[in-house]
Order: C-alpha cells, then sequence, then structure tokens
C-alpha cells in the first residue's frame, strides 16, 4: 500500500486530465435520426424486440460504448448495426447532451439526419421488432404527461447506528422526471421521452 505522496505527482495528474464524473460508470451513445418524410421533419425511433431487456419500449438506436471509441463513433455503430443504416445515410450535426441515470449509467446523445430513401432500405436486427417516424410537430403541439418518482424511496437497512448517524436524517429530497407522449399505438415514454422533451425545450425552444 502506498504511503508517501508528492503535491507535484498529484499536480501533474491532474494538470492535463480531462475532467469527468464521480463513480464508475457505464457509458451509452444514441444516435437522434432525423429525417425528412412527406415535407416534414422527423424522429426515427425503434421498438425493442421482446427477447431483450425493457422489450416493446421505444427507443433510439444506441448501446454501450466499446474501449477506444468516441461517442459519435458508438452511436453510428450501433445504428448501423440495429436499424440497417449505413455511414453513408448519416449526417451526424453534433453532439447534444448527455444524461445522468440513477445506477451509474451516463448517456449521451448525437444528433444527425438521416437520408430519407434510407427509410426503404431498413433492416432491423434480432433486437429491434420494428421503426417508426413521428413529426417533430408532434411534440411541439402536444404537451406530455408528466411523473416524477422519488429516487430515495426507503432507508430499510441503512445503517444510521452504526455509523452514528441521526436515523431522522434529513435526506435531500430528489426524483427523476418521467415524461410519456402516445402515438399512433406506441407510447413514447422513459429515457427517450425524457431526451425528446430535453431537445425540443433546449434546441427547437418549445415551451412546456
Amino acid at each position: 500500500m502506498k504511503d508517501n505522496f508528492s503535491m507535484e505527482e498529484i499536480a501533474s495528474k491532474l494538470r492535463d486530465r480531462p475532467s469527468g464524473v464521480i463513480g464508475k460508470r457505464r457509458e451509452y451513445s444514441v444516435l437522434m435520426p432525423l429525417v425528412e418524410r412527406d415535407g416534414k421533419i422527423c424522429f426515427l425511433f425503434e421498438v425493442r424486440s421482446q427477447d431483450i431487456a425493457q422489450p416493446g419500449d421505444v427507443c433510439f438506436p444506441g448501446g454501450r460504448i466499446e474501449e477506444g471509441e468516441t461517442v459519435v463513433e458508438a452511436a453510428i455503430r450501433e445504428a448501423c448495426e440495429e436499424i440497417g443504416l449505413t455511414k453513408d445515410d448519416i449526417r451526424i450535426f453534433g453532439r447534444f447532451d448527455s444524461m445522468m441515470e440513477v445506477g451509474r449509467i451516463v448517456m449521451h446523445t448525437v444528433a444527425a439526419e438521416i437520408d430519407e430513401t434510407a427509410l426503404d432500405r431498413l433492416v432491423p436486427d434480432e433486437e429491434v421488432r420494428e421503426c417508426f417516424t413521428v413529426p417533430l410537430e408532434f411534440f411541439a403541439e402536444n404537451k406530455p404527461d408528466y411523473h416524477a418518482i422519488p429516487i430515495i424511496q426507503s432507508t430499510e437497512g441503512f445503517p444510521f447506528e452504526k455509523h452514528g448517524i441521526d436515523p431522522n436524517y434529513r435526506w435531500r429530497k430528489a426524483h427523476a422526471d418521467t415524461f410519456f407522449w402516445h402515438y399512433e399505438g406506441h407510447l413514447i415514454w422513459g429515457l427517450t421521452a425524457g431526451i425528446v422533451q430535453w431537445f425540443m425545450e433546449e434546441i427547437l425552444d418549445i415551451s412546456y
């Protein structure tokens, strides 16, 4: 075990180190595909198959960032693997914001334009049941339903006595924002709806 430390060693390690997020986290990247269809700009979504986690959920194509990949590279790779796009079909606009989830997950987002002709060539893999589009004007004209989920719901089993902490300790109140839209038989909710809601407000100046 190291028992001698140096100020200069600490300073040198911090000097050029990019800042990150405290805690070991799993990082994911999703592509937010925008496509013009029938003269309207739309989001392209996928529906997860019944054989994977969160079966039947609506989401954007994406997945875990592999070692050595950038956020953008991971988003492109996942979109090509999951719905059969090619790199030539994708015109990257840039990185959008990242979402931190309970459970040490960071979800990065990348906005891109998809060639309209690619819609006729989509080949979903075994993780995807189907793809569909939703015009941005739908999200602009329809306020989502909203529900706040408390982060700390129970402190049962917490070692108050062991560490001399007052059992009546006032925990900081926090909640997870959860949004819901229904569109032609599809439920867009959870993390995906949260990304859409933030995009509409931050990029398109829609106020809900």
